[in-house]
């Protein structure tokens, strides 16, 4: 404020100062936007870390009540069939989701599933929640997956368990700790397709490597193009086979294939072209969309971040359960 020469006071800003102090306020905000999003990311990271943790528990709460067994990633792994019709991806049967659901405090909606029965045979409201546990709140808000269930769709998730190094289905051969059951199969009075009875194959005594030095659970990598619910965003009640796991490392059956983990912004989905440096494989590899990490949560109920850019070889001990191998550090 200030005297002009007649002595008459004048009131507010003058244009160049007003466009003085709106710079200012341009500059600042410029300063601490990053700042805002540091701190956002770091409370993020720690939820999904929590969420991870909590998945790990229910894990360990799941086998002290199964004879020692960790969950199986599914109870069948579509297709499925002995001698009748098969019944055939996405209409698969009960995931480790839905074993997990008693033991992350979500009763009520595990109760609703029935599961000898295909996942389109359950009540849609046993498939179309979305679980906070089940999702990081790094990526965007989640919508119900259509591709895997009739409309309305599914929950989606973003965690996936460590299925070793060697992707399949129905696979003998897997080198990871969390599998699919082994099952018999047959009809019921109505002639649908049903699971007689199913048993995990894995326990938590058969982690020779170590429970410190192997992979459970997983951030999985989604591509940014199918954010939210395209593509390998698939739901996490899916029977679908890639949405029921993640491999990583080297694949021992086949050590052409490579699979590290995937950075936020890769955009390949199938195997690499001949003589690419691109990992591609988007729909079976893990990665998180927190900036140059990865989260996990190890057998022994630890969470730990991985760099995306771990040495591979660390990579692969880390992602099987029993091959005397040791990751050196990570």
């Amino acid at each position: 404020m200030w005297c002009s020469p007649r002595g008459q006071r004048r009131l507010g800003f003058t244009l160049i100062e007003l466009l003085v102090v709106i710079a200012i306020i341009a500059v600042l905000i410029g300063l601490l936007l990053p700042a805002i999003q540091k701190v956002r990311e770091a409370a993020n990271r720690i939820s999904c870390s929590n969420n991870l943790k909590q998945i790990g528990l229910a894990n360990h709460n799941y086998s002290l009540n199964s004879g020692g067994f960790l969950v199986p990633i599914t109870i069948a792994q579509a297709p499925v069939g002995s001698g009748m019709r098969e019944v055939l991806e996405p209409d698969g049967f009960a995931m480790w989701s839905t074993l997990l659901l008693p033991y992350i405090e979500q009763d009520s909606l595990g109760n609703m599933w029935i599961l000898e029965r295909q996942l389109t045979r359950q009540p849609p409201a046993a498939y179309q929640q979305q679980i906070k546990t089940y999702l990081c709140p790094s990526r965007p808000a989640p919508v119900l997956r259509i591709g895997d269930f009739a409309t309305p769709g599914g929950g989606i998730g973003d965690y996936c368990p460590n299925y070793g190094t060697i992707p399949g289905v129905n696979n003998n051969n897997a080198d990871g700790p969390m599998i699919e059951a082994t099952q018999t199969v047959g009809t019921d009075a109505s002639g649908f397709f049903i699971i007689t009875s199913w048993r995990p194959r894995v326990r938590i005594t058969d982690v020779t490597d170590g429970t410190s030095n192997t992979l459970m659970f997983g951030e999985k990598h989604i591509r940014r193009a199918s954010l939210r619910g395209r593509n390998e965003d698939r739901s996490i009640f899916g029977g679908q086979n890639n949405s029921t796991r993640r491999v990583a490392g080297i694949q021992l059956n086949n050590t052409a294939n490579v699979r590290p983990l995937a950075r936020p912004d890769e955009t390949l989905t199938g195997a690499p072209p001949a003589g690419s440096t691109v990992p591609g494989f988007a729909n079976q590899r893990f990665g998180g969309p927190h900036p140059s990490i990865c989260m996990f949560v190890f057998c022994d109920g630890s969470v730990k971040s991985l760099q995306i850019n771990i040495n591979i070889n660390t990579l692969t001990a880390l992602a099987t359960r029993s091959r005397n191998d040791i990751p050196g550090d990570f």
